[in-house]
């Protein structure tokens, strides 16, 4: 049997929003770089965007471990930004054609096989860097 987190990474691997929506509960919490998605409509959306913005997205799992309702994972995700990719900074950046590979960690908390919060974290600036931005626009200097 595979566990909702591995569920999870095939449906988002395959862009399955459907299979995707079916790991999580009613009221899941998504956390990333640009902040929570709350609610269903908001994760889906959050999905969505991600896909448009790099339609060949593939996130490879490194390592899992899971800790009672705790589920840890390091990946690298890959893909080609050819799509409307909204930037931390409020900017929305559009097709490079880039090729990116971040390092990548997931931690999920899961309660009766759903997801009930995710929050992601990866490296912002090497992303940037790797879509060709220069450092002067990535936010004033302090």
């Amino acid at each position: 049997m595979v566990d909702v987190v591995g569920r999870y990474f095939g449906a988002y691997n395959a862009h399955d929003l459907d299979a995707l929506m079916g790991c999580y509960c009613s009221k899941p919490v998504a956390v990333g770089p640009g902040g929570p998605a709350e609610g269903r409509s908001e994760v889906a959306s959050y999905h969505t965007g991600t896909w448009q913005a790099f339609p060949d997205v593939h996130v490879t799992v490194l390592q899992k471990v899971v800790d009672g309702e705790a589920t840890a994972v390091t990946a690298v995700g890959t893909g080609r930004h050819t799509g409307p990719f909204p930037l931390t900074t409020g900017d929305v950046l559009q097709s490079t054609g880039r090729y990116v590979s971040v390092r990548c960690c997931w931690f999920f908390i899961v309660q009766d096989d759903l997801i009930v919060n995710q929050q992601v974290f990866y490296d912002q600036l090497e992303l940037y860097l790797q879509l060709g931005l220069p450092l002067s626009r990535l936010g004033p200097a302090t």
